[in-house]
């Protein structure tokens, strides 16, 4: 079943441009059935401005990213796999602690949906997050996934070649809060975010599912 919110109904505010805040490093969360990690690169890499993923900022989220790796710092979430044929299930934890962050069920049935659970009490989410393409009205629509936060929609945008663009819909509208892209040879990629309009958990989640979903398998 294909979610009820359309992109359509909430055009692109052009006059807002991506200002990211937050820079998280995704080590190994493409394609993954074992084990990645997510590494919080904020503050360590050079200034993205507009969210192009431009090649002085990738040389620098590849230095501040190994510089941690080497480092053996603590990643700012794992994440496990387990899972079987039709769907996979991963939990994420806390790099630092250990503790339950979210569980992930995602399908890769191209007309059911995945889902985020949060522990009872969860400063990131209240709700379960269910995240289904959108369809039903033109030929990309298959390329875009919606999910719902504290009664506000969200869609991925998948229709930009190697690019997934996050947008937020505020006052009918949709703002561009996030940029995904794949880095270099391996299954890295690189998720920056604007962390006064979204919540970082809930981005990293939702993209999670969005590289290893129902279109890892043609991928």
């Amino acid at each position: 079943m294909s979610h009820p919110f359309h992109p359509d109904d909430f055009p692109v505010n052009t006059d807002v441009v991506l200002n990211p805040t937050r820079v998280f490093f995704l080590k190994g969360c493409v394609h993954f059935k074992t084990t990645s990690q997510i590494f919080d690169l904020s503050g360590q890499t050079p200034q993205l401005n507009g969210g192009d993923f431009t090649h002085a900022f990738l040389e620098g989220v590849e230095r501040a990213a190994q510089k941690q790796i080497q480092g053996s710092a603590s990643p700012f979430l794992e994440i496990k796999s387990s899972g079987n044929m039709m769907r996979t299930l991963k939990t994420v934890t806390d790099g630092r602690s250990g503790e339950k962050v979210a569980d992930l069920n995602i399908t890769f049935i191209s007309f059911d949906s995945s889902s985020v659970r949060f522990p009872k009490g969860s400063e990131h989410c209240r709700h379960e997050i269910e995240l289904r393409p959108v369809g039903g009205r033109g030929f990309d629509d298959s390329k875009h996934e919606a999910f719902v936060r504290h009664s506000i929609p969200y869609f991925w945008d998948m229709t930009h070649g190697r690019v997934g663009i996050l947008y937020k819909c505020l006052n009918q509208k949709r703002v561009e809060v996030g940029r995904v892209a794949g880095f270099g040879f391996d299954k890295d990629a690189v998720l920056v975010l604007n962390g006064e309009e979204v919540d970082d958990v809930v981005a990293i989640t939702t993209c999670i599912i969005l590289l290893n979903g129902r279109d890892a398998m043609d991928a």
